[in-house]
Formats: structure tokens, sequence, C-alpha cells
């Protein structure tokens, strides 16, 4: 069997907060966002540039003592099922290991020996079915609530995030959206930013504007939750 092949960025101040780390890219995806900046990764057809597992931890056991953490993202990482056996690998070089999720396979996330995870929440959970979940679209809202539950109180460090797309995220989807997130003090909103996309029209489509983010961010602030707010500036 042909070993499986990950994407690396070698050295990251922005996704593993308070540390320097580096961040691994795994293949494949149980969505298809249309907004997606991975689409060679989340369809599995990127090969060039890509290293297999061996040569991610050679390269890791010379960065010791200079990384802090690890961020696994994706696609989906958590569709792996040696996804926790990685992790302890990471652990034992000594590192700490922050997740990606998109919340949709719950049963996973409820013995993630993660460090820190941060979950997507893509628009209303009623409204996934503009996200292209390969699985049962009638279970997908329940699995996304569940997963929101399962982090709250799971003890890890986390937080919850939207890429803001204005024809995806409206004013409304977001007040779903906080009243999922009762007693979290933070939430991170990403400005959509066109460029490499899997649905090309998403590509010509033009960046989150600031007006709609701080529309955003004010429903959020309203709702007594801290909002950090990336703009496309």
């Amino acid at each position: 069997m042909q070993e499986k092949l990950f994407g690396l960025t070698r050295t990251t101040l922005l996704d593993y907060p308070g540390k320097v780390a580096a961040t691994v890219f795994t293949r494949g995806c149980n969505m298809r966002c249309p907004y997606c900046h991975n689409p060679g990764l989340v369809c599995g057809d990127d090969r060039e540039g890509l290293l297999t597992w061996t040569e991610i931890i050679e390269y890791l056991k010379k960065r010791q003592g200079l990384l802090g953490g690890v961020c696994i993202s994706g696609g989906e990482p958590m569709i792996h099922i040696d996804i926790d056996e990685k992790i302890d690998e990471l652990h034992s070089l000594g590192y700490k290991v922050k997740i990606d999720t998109n919340g949709a396979l719950p049963d996973r996330l409820k013995t993630l020996k993660a460090d820190y995870i941060a979950m997507d929440i893509k628009t209303a959970p009623s409204r996934y079915a503009v996200m292209g979940y390969t699985g049962s679209r009638s279970e997908i809202k329940d699995r996304i609530l569940e997963s929101i539950g399962i982090i709250k109180n799971s003890g890890i460090a986390h937080h919850f995030r939207t890429t803001a797309v204005p024809e995806l995220v409206t004013s409304d989807d977001i007040r779903e959206i906080v009243k999922l997130l009762d007693g979290e003090e933070n939430f991170v909103i990403q400005g959509f930013r066109p460029g490499n996309t899997l649905d090309p029209d998403y590509s010509r489509l033009n960046a989150a504007d600031a007006v709609y983010l701080d529309r955003l961010k004010t429903i959020v602030e309203e709702a007594g939750i801290n909002c950090m707010v990336k703009y496309n500036n």
C-alpha cells in the first residue's frame, strides 16, 4: 500500500495560538465547501511537494526545541483513523498538537488527544447542505451541534471560527451560531478572500469587505462574546 502523503508548512506564527509551529495538511475531506483554498488536498489530487509522514517526523525531530507545536489541518484530519496515533507520536517528540476540524465526526472528537482544537462552523447548522457534506445530509446538523457541545465541554483549549462568505454567511446565520456558543469567551471571523477555490466561481467573487465583517462582529459582541476579525487588508 502506498504511504500517505501530507502537505507541510515548516514554520508558522499564525496557525497555533501562542506558539511557533509547523502545520501538517492531511489529504481528503468529507465536505466540499465551494470557497475552499485547498482543493487539491480536499479531493486528494495534489502530490507535488507533498511528504511522507516519515519525512515530516524527521523534519520535526530536527526542530525540537525550536518549534513548540504542530497544527494538523487539511482537508479534514478527523477522517483519518490513525490520527490519534500520529498525535501520540508528536507528543513523544515534545510537541503540543492542535487540530483543525469541521466537526462533522463528533464520535472521533470524544477521544481526541489534541492539546488545542479549532472548529470551523461553516454557517448556520440548519444550512449545511450548501457545504456539500459527503455523508448523510439529514444528519449533518445534529453532528455539528454535537461536536460543538463536545468541544465546549472537553476541557481542551479551543476556539470556534467562521469564514465569512457573504452569500453563505448572513447576519441571521451568525445569530444562529452565537446562540450555540453560550459560555464561550471568544469567536473568530475570517474574511473570505478569493484565490484558488474548489468552485472556480468563488475565485471571481470580491473579498469580504470591512462593512460586512463589522456587521457580523457587532452581532457576536452583542451576544457577550469577544470577536476577533481577520480582515482582508
